[in-house]
Parts: structure tokens; C-alpha cells; sequence
């Protein structure tokens, strides 16, 4: 009955290693999907940004109004 249990805890163990060991491969991977996806954002951004300088300097020397 020990050789049992031993062996449920060491396939326990080897299931639990592995799942961490992917789990970090995956936050790993994770991240660098993000961090290139904000790289190619911050890409097409930039092609934008003399046009909304534009756009937020007439925002802010037309005046604003209330309406209900």
C-alpha cells in the first residue's frame, strides 16, 4: 500500500513541476506577444500624432458648452 501512495505522490509531484514549467513558458510568452503588440501600436501611433495635435489644439481654443 506505501509503494501506491508513494508512487501517487511522485506522479503528483511530476504533473504539478509540469504544469508550472508551462505555466511560466506561457507567461513568458505572454509577455513578449504583449510587449510587441504595444511596440506596433506605439508604431502606428506615431503616424497619427501630427493629426491629433491638430485636432487637440482646435479642441482647446473652441470654447465649450453646456447643454442640458
Amino acid at each position: 500500500m506505501a509503494t501506491f501512495r508513494d508512487l501517487g505522490s511522485e506522479l503528483l509531484v511530476r504533473a504539478t513541476r509540469g504544469i508550472c514549467a508551462g505555466s511560466l513558458l506561457n507567461a513568458d510568452s505572454g509577455r513578449a506577444v504583449t510587449a510587441a503588440r504595444i511596440e506596433e501600436w506605439a508604431g502606428v501611433l506615431s503616424l497619427y500624432e501630427p493629426q491629433l495635435s491638430l485636432v487637440e489644439s482646435r479642441n482647446d481654443s473652441a470654447p465649450v458648452r453646456a447643454t442640458a
